[in-house]
């Protein structure tokens, strides 16, 4: 078990933080910069002291300010992998992985060096400086380095985020591979989404220096716990209503079929659907579903190259009426292709009830 209990304040920002995470796990610290992320990281690595808390891996404890203990960085045994690498120029990919074992035997340490390197795709480059090495292979060099020291935790703080997308993917695999091969304990801090969904096996959700919410990512995603949760992890379609009967929720002119059951009549609450939930429907080639069918426009759109937003007018009742638009969608370009959407630009669209998650209103 991974424990942590870590409260500082400096100046304006206070992180407060109680964390407890199953061992042999990735578990992935995600939101905006400035969260608190990278300071819980210092604070574990023993860089940053907390005024108050506690922090053990296992029966191993590094903090605990109730019994006075704050065990010094290199007694953590703990791999630290940042942004910037901090690999050593004058050294080789490999001395850079040894440098960690320096109080080991030479054998040890050239068994070490020759067993991570193979492991990090590093083999024919373990003689190359830092500079003669793309910034994927000085990731790996890093990770690897990380690594030989055999650590009870690895922490990695957005060491991916400098580089370009295909090698950004191929490194996040990388790490998956590795964490389930040697089984370590690793936390990482990423403000990637995708990055966050792909390599966690949970997720903690920070806000100015709070956790929000600890679970699987997929239902951090498909349930967050509040508002600000639902808009920290990308939850575009928001929308505010009271509950009208318990599985009916009025939102705007219209009442949807909603998970509602656990709210009193009367409730305010949010209504929450990811853009990728709505379901453009054909309604002259396919029986309509039963549930919240919605017909209008589509008035804007937004591609990246890879997906394409499409931003949507409800005719008639509106859901949401001091706004120009009713509901983002998210679709693949090839299904933005194969649907026509660039000149079909009338659709009826669903909002199953399965695909919604209806939140409090604390205000």
């Amino acid at each position: 078990m991974l424990e942590l209990q870590i409260c500082k304040r400096l100046n304006a920002f206070h992180l407060n933080i109680d964390l407890c995470a199953p061992e042999e796990k990735i578990v992935v610290l995600f939101g905006a910069s400035g969260a608190g992320k990278s300071m819980t990281l210092a604070a574990i690595s023993g860089l940053v002291t907390p005024d108050s808390g506690r922090i053990a891996i296992g029966e191993r404890v590094l903090f605990d300010s109730a019994r006075g203990i704050d065990l010094p960085p290199q007694q953590r045994h703990i791999g630290l992998v940042k942004q910037d690498l901090a690999l050593f120029p004058h050294l080789t990919a490999a001395q850079n992985i040894a440098y960690g074992l320096f109080n080991q035997p030479r054998d040890v340490t050239e068994t070490r060096v020759r067993d991570f390197v193979r492991l990090t795709n590093l083999v024919g480059f373990e003689t190359r400086k830092p500079t003669e090495l793309s910034g994927g292979q000085q990731q790996r060099v890093a990770l690897a380095r990380a690594l030989a020291i055999q650590p009870s935790l690895l922490l990695l703080d957005e060491p991916f985020s400098a580089l370009d997308r295909p090698t950004r993917l191929e490194l996040r695999d990388e790490v998956k591979r590795l964490q389930q091969k040697l089984r370590t304990n690793v936390l990482m801090v990423t403000h990637d989404l995708g990055e966050a969904y792909a390599l966690a096996d949970y997720l903690a959700v920070f806000d100015r220096g709070q956790l929000l919410q600890f679970d699987q990512p997929d239902r951090v995603l498909r349930a967050p716990k509040n508002l600000r949760v639902a808009q920290v992890v990308g939850v575009k379609n928001i929308l505010p209503g009271v509950v009208v009967a318990p599985a009916r929720v009025r939102v705007g002119e219209r009442e949807l079929e909603a998970p509602a059951e656990n709210f009193p009549t009367g409730a305010r609450v949010f209504v929450c659907v990811r853009p990728e939930r709505v379901t453009l429907i054909r309604m002259d080639r396919f029986p309509p579903p039963p549930q919240n069918l919605i017909e209008g426009d589509v008035i804007e759109e937004q591609s990246d190259g890879t997906n394409v937003t499409l931003i949507f007018r409800a005719q008639g009742e509106r859901l949401l009426q001091n706004r120009a638009f009713d509901l983002q969608i998210d679709t693949p370009v090839y299904v933005y292709e194969r649907l026509n959407l660039a000149r079909e630009r009338h659709w009826t669209v669903s909002i199953k009830k399965t695909q919604m998650h209806v939140i409090a209103d604390e205000n």
